[in-house]
């Protein structure tokens, strides 16, 4: 049994955010699989864990891997388009996109991430009163560290993807470097990192993928 994850947190998403990207994952995955919300609220027709002491913004994203000790699980961002297979995503080994990023930040990307068993001491290990307010990072300044957010913090942790304890995850592709020319054939899952998000493009393609009537190619 895989356990496909997102999470919501604020107002940044919506619910039907969460319906989209379930219906998404129901069509592509063909392995059984259970889709859980790690979220500050309830949503109707979605199984949810909502902690206590949700961690602020991206940081939620470490702190399931508290709540995720066993089997096989995948994370998906909600602004996330599906537009192949998911079953190659899946990895017992802790896997992620190489940061395509033109920041400079470099690591990997936590757009997507799997793993098997327990990675539980990456939310073990992180300090929640460690983050103080700075405007130049929206959700806290992890203690004295510059990490560009959970990003940052599991690079330091983990190392580069193929370099450190991170697989490499093939499949995931950026709209913004990515799609300028169509959908590249390689592409599993497409990432609508800053603006646009998928509802603000008129690419059939996208439309289709989200569409409840999608045709898989």
């Amino acid at each position: 049994m895989v356990t496909v994850w997102c999470v919501l947190n604020g107002t940044k998403y919506t619910d039907d955010d969460v319906y989209l990207l379930r219906d998404q994952v129901d069509r592509r995955l063909s392995a059984e699989h259970e889709f859980w919300c790690f979220s500050d609220r309830s949503i109707w027709g979605i199984d949810c864990v909502i902690p206590a002491d949700m961690w602020p913004g991206w940081w939620a994203k470490l702190q399931l891997f508290g709540w995720s000790r066993s089997g096989l699980n995948l994370y998906l961002d909600l602004d996330s388009v599906i537009v192949g297979s998911l079953d190659d995503l899946l990895s017992e080994q802790l896997s992620a996109p190489i940061n395509w990023a033109q920041s400079g930040h470099g690591g990997l990307q936590s757009c997507a991430m799997a793993w098997g068993g327990d990675y539980g001491w990456i939310a073990d290990g992180f300090d929640v009163s460690k983050l103080t307010h700075d405007p130049h990072h929206p959700f806290g300044r992890y203690g004295d560290s510059d990490y560009w957010g959970d990003q940052g913090y599991l690079t330091a942790l983990l190392g580069d993807p193929g370099a450190g304890k991170v697989k490499p995850m093939p499949g995931v592709a950026s709209y913004k470097y990515h799609c300028r020319d169509g959908l590249p054939d390689w592409a599993r899952v497409v990432q609508f990192h800053g603006d646009p998000k998928p509802s603000q493009v008129q690419d059939e393609w996208v439309k289709a993928s989200r569409s409840s009537t999608a045709i898989l190619r």
